[in-house]
């Protein structure tokens, strides 16, 4: 429960975050060390595993 859920997470979003905590514009002291060295193809790269694995986002633009 204190982690986020990253399975089936939208890629643009994932992209955003791991490029804020690259630079230092969010801060979490092991998502930052983790992110400061990657690529922008490597940072693509997991926002598309990411999208591929089953989770439980659900899209509540189509709920009535």
């Amino acid at each position: 429960p204190s982690y986020p859920k990253t399975a089936g997470q939208y890629p643009n979003y994932l992209e955003h975050a791991l490029r804020a905590y690259r630079k230092g514009d969010r801060e979490h002291a092991l998502m930052g060390s983790q992110a400061k060295d990657l690529t922008d193809q490597q940072i693509a790269d997991l926002g598309a595993y990411f999208q591929s694995v089953p989770g439980q986002l659900a899209d509540l633009h189509e709920m009535e």
